[in-house]
């Protein structure tokens, strides 16, 4: 796939010349510096305690074997900075058959100055080919070819192989089949990129198969169904196999969303959620939702057989536009009940979270948004505090900056970390083809109460240059 899509560069200029082609970019270039984590130990007698697991005069948790007279334990290393670059690009053509097109999203990194301090997550995966096919689209049909993804209740799948879908009046019927890739990775599940973050990785290929059956009654109500399995390649078992049923509704001014998806592996309901709400064009606004959900685990993977537990929540908002003032208000909260963990260890089975959010938009194109949010969990619990200014004096100039500060309690132990963050960011459209942007950012963390754990301080800055080549078919001679 990788060699293909080389190919379609190399020989894309010559074979599109008298067609159409569109060839866009992002290019991307951060510079991140943070303290990774490092082994060290000290010798039992300095580590307070008896017995296995012990915890160090910093309140740092440690491992103390029987075999040996030291302690283990991971603290934070010096400084250290990585520079990756990203280069992503998107390539369509056209015009050789009527409807029929190439699409293709290829992804290139490295590190800048080699990883001789750190090494910045899969800057060591060189190239990547998140989707490469050929479309063919006519009027009641339409069938892809290649490296692909579909997006449903179930969740974005990248797969290789063919996709078709018919269509007759107001219902489509769509059906996919091809080697499956791992979500996210766009990478089969025998790469070396998953070994190396499990201990039990899939020994075989997959084999994805689905359909989806959709409705849509007019512009404002449809529904869909939609069925898949993943097989392991000897197709001795199962990966997956899972079916969602989702249908929205705006009637009246009232909106109706339901989304259910079952996992047939393990019998469980892992989301059932109904939302009901207004339309959201009125003074006054708002929506109350129910959802039930339970985690879902791959069957490849041991994390399943934990029996991780779900939860059951109610969520309600409101939302209020005066009229005349350049203020919006939104407030927001939920209850959360989870479900039984089957333990003899008692914890906390409930939660909530509430917030609220405030935006302005003032005069000479300057804007400002405001947000608070807790959320008590069992055993943690999460504040967030955000501010953030905008400046937009034109439409190829912008400025922002945005202040934040997160409060963690560690999850089923004693003590604080707060996170100070402040960051900047500007854009500037040099040419109708061409924009600039750039963002930098300093982030504290501050640890307080006893609370244990790494120092996640760090700077980050990110420039990006996007570009585009060739012109859109639906904006005639524009680029």
């Amino acid at each position: 796939m990788k060699r293909l899509a080389w190919c379609a560069l190399a020989l894309g200029p010559a074979t599109l010349g008298a067609q159409g082609m569109r060839v866009s970019g992002v290019t991307t270039m951060q510079l991140v510096d943070l303290r990774p984590l490092v082994i060290d130990s000290l010798p039992a007698s300095q580590v307070p305690g008896t017995g296995e697991f012990r915890t160090t005069a910093g309140g740092v948790p440690a491992i103390c074997p029987q075999t040996s007279s030291y302690c283990e334990f991971e603290r934070s290393a010096n400084r250290v900075s990585a520079t990756p670059l990203l280069q992503d690009v998107t390539i369509a053509g056209w015009g050789w058959v009527e409807g029929l097109s190439f699409h293709g999203d290829l992804r290139a990194r490295t590190q800048l100055g080699g990883a001789s301090e750190f090494a910045f997550p899969r800057t060591d995966d060189h190239f990547d080919v998140v989707d490469a096919y050929a479309q063919l689209t006519r009027t009641s049909w339409q069938a892809r070819l290649g490296r692909q993804w579909v997006t449903s209740g179930l969740g974005a799948y990248d797969f290789d192989g063919g996709d078709g879908l018919v269509r007759r009046d107001r219902f489509s019927l769509e059906g996919w089949a091809g080697r499956a890739l791992v979500e996210g990775l766009a990478e089969p599940y025998t790469t070396s990129e998953l070994a190396a973050a499990d201990n039990l990785p899939p020994q075989q290929e997959g084999y994805v198969f689905g359909v989806r059956a959709q409705y849509r009654s007019d512009a404002l109500a449809a529904a869909s169904l939609t069925y898949q399995r993943v097989l392991i390649a000897d197709r001795s078992g199962l990966y997956s196999e899972r079916a969602a049923f989702d249908a929205s509704a705006r009637e009246f001014g009232a909106a109706v969303d339901l989304a259910l998806t079952y996992d047939f592996a393990t019998g469980d309901w892992n989301e059932a959620q109904l939302r009901v709400g207004t339309g959201g064009s009125g003074v006054l606004g708002g929506s109350v939702t129910a959802r039930h959900s339970r985690p879902f685990f791959e069957l490849w993977t041991i994390w399943g057989a934990f029996s991780p537990v779900g939860f059951d929540e109610v969520q309600a908002t409101l939302d209020w536009r005066p009229r005349g003032v350049p203020f919006v208000f939104s407030l927001h909260g939920a209850d959360r009940t989870y479900a039984a963990t089957n333990t003899e260890i008692s914890l906390r089975t409930n939660g909530w979270r509430a917030g609220g959010d405030v935006s302005w938009q003032g005069p000479h194109a300057l804007s400002a948004s405001g947000s608070y949010d807790v959320d008590i969990g069992s055993g943690a619990s999460n504040t967030d505090v955000r501010l953030d200014a905008r400046w937009v004096p034109s439409s190829t100039t912008s400025f922002g900056a945005e202040g934040s500060v997160t409060q963690n309690i560690y999850e089923f132990r004693v003590g604080t970390g707060r996170i100070y963050g402040i960051s900047v960011d500007g854009g500037l459209l040099v040419r109708p083809d061409v924009r600039l942007a750039l963002s930098a950012g300093i982030y504290h963390q501050t640890l307080t109460n006893g609370a244990p754990g790494p120092d996640w301080s760090q700077r980050r800055a990110v420039l990006q240059l996007e570009w585009m080549l060739g012109r859109d078919p639906g904006l005639g001679s524009s680029p």
